[in-house]
């Protein structure tokens, strides 16, 4: 059996990266160690503040790059460190995005033994609001191209869905359930509601597929024997079409039924490619909204975007390995364009 000092070079940084905890809000050991890695390749560093505690970590990169390698740094929780067993690595993080993260390093330093200077810029909030990317995006930076690092298979994707997420409440009268006629149940007010929204049809299209809608969270009520005073629900759409006008949609189906505050509105993207790499669309979304403002985006990285965000989140070793490889590959060519 392989002990885990015995693993490749890219294997053994994924892990020790994943054994950072960097749960979003809370990324700022896991961006410390990074900036100490990165001046280690000689690499000049700033911090971008976003809020406190927390920054954005910008590397080799002043003003203007021609390929900037780009992930987020935090991960959903809750944290579990990581393990190795066989060709697997698992742990929080393994492919959203630690993996990614050490491939693009490692590649960054070959690229520097070969006498070129990569760009390197990592950010916070990606997991919830992409606050990171959306400071970035503010700022006066730009680059030809940035390579985006999220887990595509070592594919590039073509384009991802867009995003539109927001919270219901509505509100009630609490009574007796025995007399239902005396008062306003929220939760079933909000129920109602939540079947007309899972039963529309929000879009399709030719390269993303169809929309997609999840009710994530519901809360609401008091007692098994009261009608609800109050209930609420975080809804998330992928959106393939035009987001502000599937934003109009809701707003004309909920017609007054409950309140609503939106949390994340980004447009669908379609993507740069390389002649050369395999393709394909995905269905979840990034941090590319924002930080297409700087530059054309592309969208890489190993490991599989269902092994994201689980209970077991996993990555091949050799999917890391591969993705060093390409991220240099990448670079020359987006370099050649």
């Amino acid at each position: 059996m392989k002990t885990p000092d015995t693993y490749s070079y890219p294997a053994r940084l994924a892990a020790r990266l994943i054994d950072i905890p960097s749960v979003t809000g809370s990324e700022a050991a896991m961006l410390l160690s990074l900036e100490e890695q990165c001046e280690q390749m000689g690499l000049i560093t700033e911090r971008e503040q976003v809020s406190r505690d927390r920054w954005n970590l910008y590397a080799g990169w002043q003003t203007h790059t021609d390929v900037l390698f780009c992930t987020h740094v935090d991960t959903v929780p809750p944290f579990f460190p990581a393990r190795f067993e066989g060709e697997i690595l698992y742990g929080r993080g393994a492919c959203d995005t630690k993996g990614i993260i050490a491939a693009m390093l490692v590649a960054g330093g070959r690229l520097i033994e070969s006498g070129y200077d990569p760009a390197f810029l990592f950010v916070v909030g990606e997991e919830t609001d992409s606050i990171g990317a959306q400071t970035a995006a503010r700022g006066e930076r730009s680059a030809d191209f940035i390579i985006v690092g999220e887990p595509t298979d070592n594919m590039l994707a073509s384009g991802h869905k867009g995003v539109l997420s927001y919270t219901l409440s509505t509100e009630g009268i609490a009574v007796h359930s025995a007399y239902p006629e005396r008062g306003i149940s929220a939760i079933h007010a909000l129920l109602d509601l939540l079947s007309d929204i899972r039963y529309t049809d929000w879009g399709s299209s030719p390269l993303l597929g169809s929309a997609t809608t999840n009710i994530g969270l519901i809360e609401g009520g008091v007692a098994m024997n009261t009608l609800a005073p109050n209930a609420s629900a975080t809804v998330v759409h992928r959106i393939v079409d035009d987001t502000e006008s599937r934003k109009a949609q809701l707003l004309h189906l909920i017609d007054g039924r409950a309140s609503v505050r939106f949390q994340s509105i980004s447009e669908p993207q379609i993507l740069t490619t390389v002649t050369g790499f395999p393709t394909k669309p995905v269905s979840f979304g990034t941090d590319i909204p924002y930080l297409s403002s700087m530059g054309n985006c592309l969208l890489f990285g190993p490991g599989s975007i269902h092994d994201a965000h689980r209970e077991d989140e996993k990555i091949r070793i050799s999917e890391i390995e591969y993705a060093v490889d390409a991220f240099v590959s990448l670079y020359h060519a987006l370099r050649k364009k």
